[in-house]
C-alpha cells in the first residue's frame, strides 16, 4: 500500500470523532476498507452505535496470534488549548497532529494495513485482528470479545498502544513513577551517544499493572445547620475513612520488580447539597493501580476491613462499591515473541535501542484478553507517545510508516518460530 493511502487512512479515522462513543463508525469504514481488498469481517455490536470489529487470516491448524487495538479515544479537552483542529488529521514538521493520533488510531491503522498487506502475502500463519470499543473508560469491548471466545486460542496477543517517549523528555520517563525499567538498561540508554540524533525512543511494555476503581459512601443524618448535634455528618464519617485508608495504602510493602509499588489515587470527594443543610451522603471515589502481589480480590477484602472497623462506632456507616476490576499482566514470552520484536525494530525503526522492555502503571485490554487466556503472551508496541491525552496530540510521520513494516515482519518471524511441527 502506497504512504499515502496509508496516510488517507488515517486522516479518515482522525475525522470520526469517537469520545467515548460512536465506535461502530469506525468499524464500518474498516469493514468497508477489508471488504476493497477481499477480507471478510465481522461487526459485533455491543450498544447503540458501539460495535467491535473481529477480522482473520487462517492457513492451517496451527497457533493464532492476535493484533488488537480500540477505536475510541479520550475527550479533546479545551479547544482552544489546540493549535490545529483536534478532529483534522495536520501535518507539521515530520508530525501528524489531531486527537486520537497517538491513543491510539495511528496504532489501530498500522495493524489493519499490516493485516491487509498480510493477508496478500503467503505467509504460513493464523492472525485475528481485534477492534474494540470503550477502552479508554471500562475495557467493556474486550471483555465482550474475550467472554464470546475471540481471545481463548490465541498464543500471542500484540496491543498498539502508543510506547514511544521524544527524547528531550526521555530522561523524565525513565525516572517517572509510571514506568519500570531496569537501571542497568537505563544508564545504558541515557548514556547512548548518539540519542539526541533521534526524535523518539520507543519501548516494548511486557508488563502492566492492574487496576480497580471503587467507591466509599458515608450515610449519615440530615440536620439544620443550626442543630447540627440532631444530625450526622456524613463527610465527617468519610474523612475518618479517608484518613484510615491513606494510612493503609502508605504502610503496603508489596513489590514487583517489573511493576513496582501499588498506586494510589483518590480522586474524587463529594458531600452535602447545600450550606444550611448538614449533608445525609457523603462519597469518595479512587483508583488504584495494582500488582500480582497484592491481589485485586485480596486488596478489596483489607478495604472491606477498614471499613468494618469504622462502622464498629456509633453513627459510622461506611460502605464500599467496586466498580472496574482489572487485574495486572505480565509477558511470559514463551513465544520468543519480546526478542522477535528488538530484532526486527534494530532493521524497521532505526532508533537509538531497539524496544527496550519495560513495565507500566497504565492499563490495557490485555487484562479482559488474558481473563479467559492466563497463559497468553502479550506484548504492547505502538506508534505514539507521551503525548496522548493532551491537547495537540500527535505522532510521529515516519515512525507511523515504519510501524507497518515491524509489525508484518513480526509476524512473518512469529510463524517461523511458532508453527506446530
Amino acid at each position: 500500500m502506497k504512504k499515502n493511502e496509508k496516510l488517507q487512512i488515517l486522516r479518515d479515522l482522525v475525522k470520526i470523532n469517537t469520545v467515548n462513543n460512536y465506535e461502530e463508525t469506525v468499524a464500518i469504514y474498516v469493514k468497508e476498507l477489508l471488504s476493497s481488498y477481499g477480507i471478510s469481517s465481522s461487526i459485533i455490536k455491543q450498544a447503540p452505535k458501539r460495535s467491535n470489529l473481529v477480522a482473520e487470516i487462517i492457513n492451517n491448524d496451527g497457533p493464532v496470534l492476535g493484533l488488537s487495538g480500540h477505536m475510541d479515544i479520550v475527550s479533546e479537552g479545551d479547544v482552544d488549548s489546540w493549535k490545529t483542529d483536534p478532529f483534522e488529521l495536520v501535518e507539521q514538521d515530520g508530525k501528524l497532529y489531531g486527537r486520537g493520533t497517538s491513543d491510539m488510531k495511528a496504532g489501530v491503522v498500522d495493524l489493519i494495513i499490516a493485516f491487509i498487506e498480510l493477508s496478500m502475502d503467503k505467509f504460513n500463519g493464523n492472525v485475528r485482528l481485534l477492534l474494540t470499543i470503550s477502552e479508554e473508560l471500562t475495557e467493556e469491548g474486550a471483555k465482550y470479545l474475550s467472554d464470546l471466545g475471540y481471545g481463548d486460542d490465541l498464543k500471542s496477543l500484540i496491543i498498539a498502544e502508543p510506547t514511544g517517549v521524544s527524547t528531550d523528555s526521555l530522561k523524565e520517563y525513565v525516572n517517572s513513577d509510571g514506568v519500570k525499567i531496569n537501571s542497568e538498561l537505563k544508564q545504558t540508554l541515557l548514556a547512548k551517544s548518539d540519542l539526541n540524533v533521534f526524535d523518539e525512543q520507543h519501548f516494548i511494555i511486557t508488563a502492566h499493572k492492574g487496576w480497580m476503581t471503587y467507591t466509599v459512601t458515608s450515610t449519615g443524618k440530615a440536620a439544620h445547620s443550626s442543630m447540627p448535634s440532631m444530625g450526622i455528618n456524613a463527610i465527617d464519617n468519610l474523612v475518618k475513612y479517608y484518613l484510615a485508608e491513606k494510612v493503609f495504602y502508605n504502610s503496603l510493602t508489596e513489590y514487583d520488580e517489573d511493576l513496582g509499588y501499588t498506586v494510589y489515587a483518590p480522586d474524587i470527594i463529594r458531600g452535602g447539597k447545600q450550606v444550611n443543610s448538614i449533608p445525609d451522603k457523603a462519597y469518595l471515589q479512587v483508583k488504584v493501580r495494582t500488582i500480582p502481589q497484592l491481589p485485586n480480590e485480596e486488596l478489596i477484602e483489607r478495604l472491606q476491613a477498614i471499613i468494618n472497623r469504622l462502622n464498629q462506632q456509633p453513627g459510622v456507616n461506611l460502605s464500599l462499591k467496586v466498580e472496574y476490576n482489572e487485574c495486572p499482566v505480565k509477558c511470559h514470552n514463551n513465544t520468543d515473541i519480546v526478542e522477535i520484536f528488538q530484532n526486527e525494530a534494530k532493521l524497521t525503526l532505526g532508533e537509538a535501542m531497539p524496544l527496550p522492555q519495560v513495565g507500566v502503571s497504565l492499563g490495557t485490554d490485555a487484562s479482559e484478553f488474558r481473563r479467559n487466556n492466563p497463559n497468553l503472551d502479550i506484548v504492547i508496541v505502538g506508534p505514539g507517545n507521551t503525548t496522548a491525552h493532551q491537547a495537540n496530540e500527535y505522532v510521529d510521520l515516519e515512525t507511523f510508516y515504519n510501524m507497518t513494516d515491524l509489525y508484518f515482519n513480526v509476524v512473518v518471524k512469529f510463524f517461523e518460530k511458532n508453527l506446530v511441527k
